[in-house]
C-alpha cells in the first residue's frame, strides 16, 4: 500500500481545509488549542484519561447525512496524552465529522502511517492543513528568523502551533522547507531524545493533563440542582464523574426543612 497521496488529493484537502479555515474565521490565526472549542461547535466531546498506550480518540456519529434529526455526533479525546497530540486528534476527527460522517478510532500510533487506510492519511494531512496553515508557517518562520531547520527551531514551531514534533517535521516537508531525505533524518529521532532537547531549549514540555470534562455536564446538574430538580446526593455523583465536588464549584447542601417536632411546637405555643 502506498503510503503517498495523489496530487489531486492533496490539492483537495487543501482546498478543504482552506474553505473551514475560512468559515472558522482562522484563516490568519494559530488554532493551537482552540481546536477544542472548534470542535465542540460540531460535536459533544468528553475528555477522559483512557491510558497513555490507548487510541487517541474516537468519534461515533449518529444518524445520516441525510437525517434531519442528526444529532451532534459524539467524540471522546483521550487526555492521557500530551496536549500537542489531543489538538492533533481533534482536528483529525474534524476531518471525519466534516467530510465522511463516518466512525472513526484513533490508534496510539496514528502519526505512523505505514499501512494507514486511506481515509486516515487524509485525515491526517487535513488536520496538519488545518493547524499549521502554509502562509502562517511562513510568517512565523520569517518572524522568529528560523532559516536553516534544526530541532531547536522545529521545537518552537511545534510550541507556536501546539501540534507534535513529527507533525511539524512533515510538514516542512510538506511545503518544501526541508527535503525527503531530512524529513528522514529528523523522524528517526526519538521520543526519549525528543524530551531531552525539549529541556536542553527551554520549552514547554505539554505533559498530559488527565483531564476529565463530559461536554456540558457540570453546567446541566448544577442548573438542575439549583432549580431543585435533583438531590445534594444526586449532584454530588454527577460532580463525581468529572473528579469534582460541590465544595470546589462553591455549592453547600441546602438546608432541609422539615415540620416541627411536638416540642417544638409546645414551645411555640407557650410563647
Amino acid at each position: 500500500m502506498s503510503n503517498e497521496l495523489s496530487e489531486a488529493e492533496v490539492n483537495e484537502i487543501k482546498r478543504l481545509a482552506a474553505g473551514k479555515l475560512g468559515e472558522c474565521r482562522k484563516g490568519n490565526d494559530v488554532i493551537g488549542t482552540q481546536i477544542f472549542s472548534i470542535l465542540s461547535l460540531f460535536a459533544r466531546v468528553i475528555y477522559y484519561p483512557l491510558g497513555k498506550d490507548a487510541p487517541w480518540g474516537f468519534t461515533r456519529i449518529k444518524g445520516s447525512e441525510n437525517d434531519i434529526n442528526q444529532e451532534k455526533p459524539f467524540v471522546a479525546i483521550n487526555t492521557s496524552i500530551p496536549e500537542d497530540c489531543q489538538v492533533f486528534a481533534a482536528a483529525h476527527e474534524l476531518y471525519h465529522i466534516w467530510f465522511e460522517q463516518t466512525p472513526d478510532v484513533l490508534p496510539a500510533d496514528l502519526l505512523n502511517e505505514q499501512d494507514k487506510e486511506i481515509n486516515e492519511r487524509k485525515a491526517n494531512r487535513f488536520a496538519a492543513e488545518f493547524l499549521v496553515d502554509q502562509v502562517l508557517l511562513n510568517q512565523e518562520m520569517n518572524l522568529y528568523g528560523i532559516k536553516e531547520i534544526t530541532i531547536k527551531g522545529i521545537l518552537q514551531l511545534c510550541e507556536l502551533f501546539v501540534v507534535p514534533y513529527r507533525t511539524m517535521v512533515k510538514r516542512l516537508r510538506e511545503i518544501e522547507r526541508i527535503s525527503d531525505e531530512k524529513m528522514m533524518e529528523l523522524l528517526m529521532e526519538t521520543e526519549e531524545s525528543i524530551g531531552q532537547y525539549r529541556k536542553k531549549y527551554s520549552f514547554v514540555l505539554r505533559d498530559p493533563d488527565e483531564r476529565i470534562v463530559m461536554n456540558n455536564l457540570i453546567e446541566l446538574a448544577v442548573n438542575a440542582y439549583e432549580k431543585e430538580y435533583i438531590t445534594f446526593e444526586k449532584l454530588e455523583y454527577l460532580l463525581d464523574l468529572s473528579k469534582l465536588t460541590p465544595e470546589d464549584l462553591g455549592i453547600v447542601k441546602m438546608q432541609e426543612y422539615g415540620f416541627p417536632s411536638d416540642d417544638e411546637l409546645d414551645s411555640i405555643m407557650e410563647e
